[in-house]
């Protein structure tokens, strides 16, 4: 959610980000609208507006969702937008939605995920009426993919009044290098002659990755499976791993900086993504298989209504049923003399489908669209 406002802030347009911090501790790291850097463009600099969480955990997000209004009115005094424009559904959207309104602020609404089902949660039905009312009632709504324009559309999004934009996308940040490739390997104890398969990103209860460590102990001879990252499935994967005794074969590296990323990505032979098909799944447009891709990695992901939207016909990307196959063929992918001409099919499909220039333009076109409609 950072390259939109921070490639905005680079070409000159005056951004502020109102963000919530979800430990206390972190409450007195910047001061109300004080000037920043971006994460992602180190050259850019933007106002943030934050507001910390009192208490940790769903306490402190249900005790936001009451407070954030006085919040948010301070932000928008101070700062004085042209626009407004969210990401953010239960926590913070609808409140910054209504008072759009009553200020006559136009509010566009980005939509990434299917947020009543991104966690298991008893609120799920009260997420998705946040959700309905902001997909009613925004000025506009900018999806990210074709599935989940479908999907907003189907809760009340007007389809004159949405779009798809494809996401801005670094391609010049994932260039890892053979030097790094063979020393990191080395330094997370991966044999050099290994083949090894990589998963980055959150482990959510429908990543699929159980089923993946489930169908690796099968195996006589095993790959080197890499997962990057964390989540609400962390300790019980690698609780998985202990059980089945895949110590040697499971490599778990936590989160990993956006700068170390392309490194981590480059010793893989293959890339994964076994998310569970399902209505989350399908709507979403997951950034970790654009990251594969433009990495020059050949992909293996389930099928997916986003992703087989955008690339219908990739060489490269090989979409299968359920995440029972993604193991089985991802090894039989490591195998394939085409393997390297996949990788770079991949990321060239990827230069051409979200350059960072194209999809900015798009964006701030949008932005101005709106903001004069």
């Amino acid at each position: 959610m950072h390259e939109f406002p921070e490639n905005l802030a680079k070409k000159g347009h005056d951004v502020g980000f109102v963000d919530f911090l979800e430990k206390p501790e972190n409450s007195r790291l910047t001061d109300f609208g004080e000037l920043i850097r971006g994460r992602v463009l180190k050259q850019c600099s933007l106002r943030l507006f934050s507001q910390s969480a009192t208490v940790e955990g769903v306490f402190g997000r249900l005790l936001a969702v009451f407070t954030f209004s006085r919040h948010f009115k301070k932000a928008m005094s101070e700062f004085k937008p042209d626009l407004v424009v969210s990401y953010s559904v239960p926590t913070t959207g609808w409140q910054a939605l209504r008072i759009c309104k009553r200020l006559g602020v136009p509010f566009l609404f980005r939509a990434l995920d299917v947020s009543h089902k991104i966690r298991r949660t008893a609120f799920s039905p009260l997420v998705k009426l946040a959700e309905q009312f902001i997909y009613k009632n925004s000025n506009w709504v900018s999806c990210n993919n074709f599935a989940m324009r479908q999907y907003c559309i189907s809760l009340g999004a007007r389809e004159e009044r949405s779009s798809v934009e494809l996401p801005p996308l670094d391609l010049s940040h994932f260039l890892g290098t053979k030097q790094t490739s063979q020393r990191l390997r080395a330094k997370l104890g991966i044999p050099e002659n290994s083949t090894v398969i990589v998963y980055m990103g959150s482990f959510f209860y429908f990543s699929g990755l159980d089923r993946i460590i489930e169908d690796l102990s099968k195996l006589a001879e095993k790959p080197q499976l890499v997962l990057i990252g964390g989540g609400e499935q962390d300790a019980y994967l690698r609780e998985l791993v202990n059980s089945l005794k895949l110590e040697d074969s499971v490599t778990f590296t936590g989160f990993v900086g956006f700068d170390e990323l392309p490194s981590y990505l480059s010793i893989a032979d293959v890339a994964i993504n076994p998310m569970r098909p399902s209505l989350v799944a399908h709507a979403a447009l997951p950034n970790k298989v654009l990251q594969y891709m433009a990495s020059g990695l050949p992909v293996v992901s389930t099928y997916l209504n986003g992703l087989s939207s955008l690339f219908p016909d990739a060489e490269g990307l090989k979409m299968v049923k359920s995440p029972e196959e993604v193991l089985e063929e991802s090894i039989s992918l490591t195998g394939n003399s085409n393997l390297p001409r996949m990788g770079k099919s991949n990321r060239k499909l990827v230069v051409t489908t979200f350059a960072l220039e194209r999809t900015v333009d798009a964006f701030e076109e949008l932005v101005a669209q709106v903001r004069r409609s």
